[in-house]
């Protein structure tokens, strides 16, 4: 049997320490024999013994709590031959964690639940560390689902299947944005049926459960918020998650320098994503089109937003109904503005390649326009 005393002064010891966790959970298990791990409110298991480690090896390898192993720990009483006892950690009236101790001898279990209580007191305000980069409080279950549906392959747990149910639309919010947090929360005011995510510098909610007739709805509820969104178009298949964050997210890096909507649908706004990509290729061989400098020009000369509607025409691939709405001006505007710009340049800008081409240098001419700019700006 262990001393308690004897634990304080192992405790102690190990915040002297770089990695206070670690040291705290292998020291332990020497002294205790418990296998030991420190796991945050979101799933993330901190550090863990070796004991620990070799009976929950998925989660030990990933650093993250996965279902197989959330199941066998808070809704089982022994597992591997062993018991458990799970401390809350509490920051403020919230559980911003757990101490989970793994322990044989049943004779030791008032020790164990009392060491549980110790640890948990003594590292409180690291855990309260780590949680301050999250702006979403949800419960451990809900921290997993997100985690697992954006960066694992495994199957939704049996009580989550109904996520399967109907279409998807994934919004992406940057956490640099001081509101992110409560722009998530506004979402839950547009659907009922949403999953969260939160990484290091950004949050993904995915809206489940979609029927055709909700789509709409949605799309014009989520832009009349007027808040910096990055949405995806709707999906029917939960593995292409990770694809929807990847192109949300290089969406996200491009710097328009028209005013930009506060909602970016990725219909309109993906095939700017994708020529980030490029930069680096556009600056080094200096890809230039005349006919869309000559566009440019004439707008410099007649006051015009040529170049401008040409690109939003390209990039909503020719919809005039789209690009009107996009561009807030009368259909019959466009129109008129097209057959301008027809005259202008001397190609037919509907003809298939000739808009690919166009949209592709457009693109770089953004790009490399926008360095530009950047660069006159650091000079300045």
């Amino acid at each position: 049997m262990f001393e308690i005393e004897n634990c304080y002064k192992i405790i102690f010891e190990a915040m002297l320490e770089e990695s206070v966790f670690q040291s705290i959970a292998q020291r332990m298990q020497q002294y205790t024999g418990a296998g030991i791990a420190f796991v945050t409110g979101a799933g993330k298991v901190l550090a863990c013994s070796c004991q620990w480690a070799r009976l929950f090896p998925g989660s030990a390898n990933k650093d993250h709590l996965i279902f197989e192993d959330y199941t066998a720990i808070f809704e089982k009483k022994e597992c591997g031959g062993r018991y458990q006892c799970i401390t809350p950690v509490y920051g403020g009236k919230r559980t911003i964690g757990y101490v989970v101790l793994m322990y044989e001898n049943t004779k030791e279990r008032e020790a164990i639940q009392e060491l549980g209580g110790i640890l948990a007191q003594n590292v409180r305000l690291y855990f309260e560390e780590e949680q301050k980069q999250y702006r979403i409080n949800q419960s451990l279950k809900e921290h997993m689902v997100g985690w697992m549906l954006f960066e694992e392959t495994i199957s939704i747990p049996e009580e989550k299947q109904s996520c399967r149910d109907g279409k998807y639309i994934l919004v992406r919010m940057d956490k640099e944005n001081e509101k992110a947090g409560e722009m998530a929360a506004r979402l839950y005011g547009i659907w009922n049926w949403i999953h969260t995510y939160e990484g290091k510098t950004e949050i993904f909610a995915l809206l489940y459960r979609l029927r055709e007739q909700d789509i709409q709805s949605v799309y014009t509820a989520i832009e009349a918020e007027k808040r910096e969104y990055c949405v995806s178009e709707v999906f029917s298949k939960l593995c292409l998650c990770r694809d929807k964050k990847n192109i949300l997210r290089r969406m996200s890096q491009v710097k328009a320098y028209q005013e930009m909507h506060a909602m970016r649908r990725e219909k309109e706004w993906s095939m700017w994503g994708m020529y980030t990509y490029t930069d680096w290729l556009i600056k080094k061989a200096g890809l230039r089109d005349y006919s869309v400098e000559q566009l440019i020009l004439e707008d410099e000369k007649n006051h015009t937003e040529l170049y401008h509607t040409l690109r939003s025409y390209l990039l909503c691939g020719n919809n005039v109904t789209m690009a009107s709405k996009m561009l807030h001006i009368h259909r019959n505007t466009l129109i008129y503005r097209l057959k301008q710009i027809r005259e202008y340049m001397g190609m037919d800008v509907n003809d298939n390649e000739v808009s690919r081409e166009l949209l592709a240098f457009i693109m770089m001419n953004d790009i490399a326009g926008r360095s530009v700019r950047s660069k006159t700006d650091d000079e300045d």
